[in-house]
């Protein structure tokens, strides 16, 4: 529920709901306050307590996670960062996910990291160690003997899907082609879906553990390298982090380039899926043109940004953009390419023989699910959640504007939903080349000093933060809160009902990814 913000409530049900929710914010807040100012410490009892009463409120939960040492978990109310920490007692702590369905993931992460077991989860299931690594919890002070299984991964289905009966099929790890490693098990009632649930940690890459202690530029190169298509929103939310845990900031032409080449990502990322989805749909036609224009905005952008796929495009203090002095000018210009080849490709979307109709009928989804698990981005406002984090970047202000007013949730909202956005980031980068001046924007040399900090972008499929603590010039611990932990729960939901052909066009259209998933 990461873009609760600005979230509201009215009638009696509303001020009962406002009032609950405060008293989780003052339960939090009355714990013992921290050297950074939104963190608390609470005791066991009161962790259990403010499970308890996350049960009956809306306070925005943004991530769960471990240090070895200490859980901690974040919330956003109104906007603004709180956290709840509690010691590990024995390796052990009250579960978060009887409250917060997405803290499962969360949780068997934590437990395969760390492995501080949490009680009275709702899954206990590993979710990256499969019994492969060479030690358990290997974050741990004492990491141990690791399993016996090399190289062999064996599905561990839930009760539910044990009990479920059916022609069992599968799909993946290995596909042969680009997708990362991503295992479906199916239970099948004739070609239909009755039960279905997911394995990940194929490609685990061992991001966590490469972030601690490390140089605060390389932590900075390693989140540009966390998701495919989003380097932009994961480099720029770890800026932000680093920056606000330093307490600086940097000046409105390097945040205006910043929104530059976050309205570009997304560009480029929504093209890329809409290409995705028209493929797996069996119109290969509309596919080439989002792929034929796409590569016409990335080939005018790669000389400019220096990379195809905007990473390292961004550095804590500044930017570290090739040609910075032509930002505004290849605004202009990916404007009026993507202007002159937009209206043709829309036409072609809507009118192309059975697209809408196939897209109409996978995939359907309620906003009120969505904010439940979690779930924000695009997929939220096509089912008529009102969600983008844009609202709260001060440098968006005069450039963005709300674009979604669909209210059904299906393949088909989404993909409009997105060619909408499409539309709506050229539109904001011919605004943007209007202001951006024309002498290169200067960095800000950053004085890095002990903190915590917390960033948040809107990303091409969501929310992306970054909560960072810095001690010694180093990044001490990092935590990053992505909308494909709560898309991966969104898709196993949904799944049931669903043509198992239909499978990989619901996963593609959710945004699910199972690199970005694995860390």
């Amino acid at each position: 529920m990461l873009c609760s913000y600005g979230h509201g409530f009215s009638g009696a049900a509303g001020h009962d709901a406002r009032s609950v929710l405060m008293d989780v914010v003052a339960h939090i807040q009355a714990g013992e306050q921290t050297d950074t100012p939104w963190r608390f410490r609470l005791d066991e009892l009161a962790w259990r307590d403010m499970v308890d009463l996350l049960k009956h409120d809306d306070l925005p939960f943004v991530g769960l996670w471990c240090d070895g040492v200490d859980v901690h978990a974040l919330f956003l109310p109104e906007g603004y960062p709180l956290a709840a920490t509690l010691a590990l007692e024995g390796g052990r702590y009250p579960a978060l996910s009887p409250a917060r369905v997405a803290s499962s993931l969360y949780e068997r992460t934590i437990y395969d990291l760390y492995g501080a077991e949490a009680m009275w989860a709702v899954d206990v299931r590993p979710l990256l160690d499969h019994d492969v690594w060479s030690a358990t919890a290997p974050l741990s002070s004492a990491p141990g003997r690791g399993g016996q299984h090399k190289g062999l991964v064996s599905f561990q289905p839930s009760d539910a899907m044990s009990a479920a009966r059916g022609r069992v099929d599968g799909r993946g790890p290995a596909t042969g082609g680009l997708a990362p490693p991503f295992y479906t098990r199916l239970v099948l009632s004739g070609s239909v879906v009755a039960c279905g649930e997911t394995q990940t940690g194929y490609a685990h890459r061992g991001v966590a553990a490469r972030a601690r202690h490390a140089r605060v530029e390389d932590v900075c190169r390693l989140s540009a390298r966390v998701a495919a298509g989003c380097s932009v929103a994961h480099q720029v939310a770890f800026c932000q982090a680093v920056e606000n845990a330093c307490g600086q900031s940097v000046g409105a032409e390097i945040a205006l380039l910043r929104v530059a080449l976050l309205e570009m990502e997304r560009l480029f990322q929504h093209l890329y899926t809409l290409a995705a989805l028209a493929r797996l749909a069996g119109a290969h036609l509309v596919a080439s043109h989002c792929m034929a224009l796409r590569e016409k905005l990335v080939a005018e952008a790669a000389p400019v940004t220096g990379s195809r796929l905007l990473m390292d495009v961004c550095i804590p203090g500044g930017l570290s953009v090739r040609e910075t002095a032509q930002m505004a000018q290849l605004c202009t210009q990916l404007y009026e390419i993507g202007q002159q080849a937009y209206p043709q490709l829309v036409l072609l979307w809507r009118e192309y023989p059975g697209l809408s109709a196939l897209l109409a009928r996978v995939g359907q989804v309620q906003a009120d699910d969505l904010e439940r698990i979690g779930l924000d981005g695009p997929v939220a406002r096509a089912a008529g959640w009102d969600c983008d984090g844009r609202r709260i970047m001060p440098a968006y202000d005069g450039l963005w504007r709300y674009t979604s007013g669909r209210q059904g949730g299906t393949a088909e909202d989404r993909a409009l939903l997105l060619l909408d956005e499409v539309e709506e980031s050229l539109r904001i980068l011919d605004l943007a080349s209007a202001r951006i001046g024309l002498a290169p924007a200067a960095n800000h040399t950053l004085s890095v000093q002990d903190g915590e900090g917390t960033g948040l972008v809107e990303g091409p499929w969501g929310g992306v933060l970054y909560w960072v603590r810095l001690a010694h010039g180093r990044v001490a611990e990092a935590f990053c809160r992505k909308p494909e932990t709560a898309a991966l729960l969104v898709f196993e939901q949904v799944l049931p009902t669903h043509a198992a052909e239909d499978v990989e066009l619901l996963a593609c259209s959710l945004g699910v990814n199972a690199a970005a998933l694995d860390g």
